[in-house]
């Protein structure tokens, strides 16, 4: 069978060798000619983070690196100058803790990448076939039952990974997360490949989870490798798994390109042992799983192993952000905190290192009132995919009706004080970037023709979770028209909770 298009295109030149072209074609642009970019070098840009948009001829999206989440306020600050200089003003935080900027023309694209690396961040590989950006807690290093700071081992990962050709071409694309938290705050279940804290034989280290991808219509959990690495050696085995799938994985058909198709074929047996061969000694098998809570996003107000000092997580509704407010929020860690700052899977900021002497200060900035510590039960646990007005495969504004379906529920309900918010999770179209099949509520977004007229809607799934005993959430209301979400997601949270899920709030009374 013929390779698919990318795989031609990828051996005719990797991704990576696109740069010197790259700055062909700005400066062409920059002189005012038409670059006229071909499409094969359209695809391989994403290598450097950048990606067309057909919907926004002549612009691109840009995506960067932030490995585990963590910035400083001079990165953050300068990803803020940069949305407000080329970026009309706004940013997205997404579901890998990393960012993305709108409106990049490619003329602007050197000077900004140099900007960029200057504050110490890379957009390289951020996109395509490559290993995206690496996920941990977002407090790594900072709490009291924290089980491995994985903070360094994560940064030493993505410099093992990234800026060589080694990896560069991948059958398709690789989520990698590493976890030395007790909280699974970085849902270890939804990756290719990921680290989970256990011991074995009174050794601290991992688990390993490959497999996991949520995209398509055959979406899938991690399954156990039965393995158990110390954290010393967890590198050469993330690499020698990336080394088997870079030579075994299947790339005749894109659509089942991801680790789990090979996985399919092999089993996980035959998979186990080849990576064991290639890792060059045998893998221990699986050790205690010290994971006692799936999910946390770390909102509000938390203790830190110094208990002089908490960390302030601050809610984005749907990730998207201002660049005012980013650079806002560097200057607020370095007046309260320690000049630090750590993105989410939720999509969130928090704050680290604030001495609780000065939380009140803080609590009472304006920022803090926009992007509040202590927001609703529905708008907390709200996940939503990029949308229509800025993705090309999405069908509907995801964010916009993410946004509208929280603020009807919120001003129509309430929910218990001793209840956890409510998880929903919304995408756009069957790539599933928001994770609706993992949420206690998802929604896919669609166009459906009705009553002679096509309108947004979106299938809502109920019944979706992460732990011991996973579950990925099936469609319980088909092509729900997105102006009628609001009374069919409330039903849906009390099939699943219960019918005393949700108080109904007193509503103001209508005049005659």
């Amino acid at each position: 069978m013929p390779a698919n298009k990318i795989e031609v295109l990828k051996t005719a030149k990797d991704g990576l060798d696109v740069l010197p072209d790259l700055h062909r074609y700005a400066d062409l642009a920059a002189r005012g000619q038409d670059p006229q970019i071909p499409a094969d070098d359209l695809e391989r840009l994403k290598w450097y983070g950048l990606f067309h948009r057909k919907q926004n001829p002549g612009y691109f999206m840009l995506r960067m690196r932030i490995p585990g989440g963590v910035l400083n306020s001079e990165q953050m600050a300068a990803i803020g100058e940069i949305s407000n200089a080329v970026g009309r003003g706004e940013a997205d935080i997404t579901s890998r803790m990393n960012v993305q900027l709108r409106w990049i023309t490619i003329a602007d694209a050197p000077w900004l990448l140099q900007r960029l690396s200057a504050a110490g961040l890379t957009t390289q590989q951020s996109g395509m076939d490559n290993v995206r950006n690496i996920v941990c807690c977002p407090l790594s290093g900072l709490t009291e039952h924290e089980v491995i700071d994985t903070r360094a081992l994560v940064q030493r990962m993505q410099q093992a990974i990234v800026g060589g050709k080694r990896f560069s071409n991948l059958p398709r694309k690789f989520n990698l997360s590493v976890t030395g938290c007790r909280e699974d705050c970085g849902h270890a279940q939804t990756h290719d490949l990921s680290f989970v804290p256990a011991i074995r034989e009174g050794e601290v280290g991992f688990n390993v989870l490959v497999g996991g991808a949520l995209g398509g219509m055959t979406p899938e959990y991690a399954q156990p490798l039965d393995a158990f690495v110390s954290v010393d050696d967890s590198i050469d085995l993330a690499l020698a798994i990336l080394d088997v799938y870079r030579d075994h994985g299947l790339r005749e058909k894109r659509k089942e390109s991801r680790l789990k198709w090979l996985l399919r074929e092999w089993g996980i047996d035959r998979f186990r042992q080849t990576v064991a061969e290639q890792y060059g000694r045998p893998l221990a098998r699986t050790g205690e799983a010290l994971t006692n809570k799936h999910g946390g996003d770390h909102i509000g107000l938390t203790k830190q192993r110094d208990p002089a000092l908490r960390t302030v997580g601050c809610l984005v509704p749907v990730g998207r952000i201002k660049g005012d407010d980013l650079i806002e929020f560097a200057r607020l860690a370095r007046t309260y905190g320690s000049a630090e700052l750590r993105l989410t899977v939720q999509q969130n900021i928090l704050m680290p290192n604030v001495p609780e002497d000065r939380l009140d200060d803080l609590l009472r900035e304006p920022l803090l009132q926009r992007y509040s510590p202590t927001p609703s039960a529905f708008i907390r646990a709200m996940v939503s995919c990029t949308g229509n007005d800025y993705c090309a495969f999405a069908l509907i504004d995801s964010k916009g009706e993410a946004i509208k379906l929280a603020q009807a529920l919120e001003t129509r309900f309430e929910v218990p004080a001793d209840s956890q918010p409510v998880r929903i999770q919304m995408s756009a179209c069957p790539h599933a970037c928001g994770q609706h099949r993992t949420g206690e509520i998802g929604l896919l977004g669609g166009r459906k023709r009705i009553d002679g007229e096509i309108i947004d809607v979106a299938d809502v799934f109920a019944g979706g979770r992460l732990g011991v005993d996973p579950l990925l959430a099936d469609v319980a209301q088909p092509a729900v028209p997105t102006t009628d979400l609001p009374e069919a997601v409330a039903h849906q949270i009390r099939a699943v909770r219960g019918e005393g899920a949700l108080i109904e709030r007193p509503q103001p009374a209508v005049s005659d």
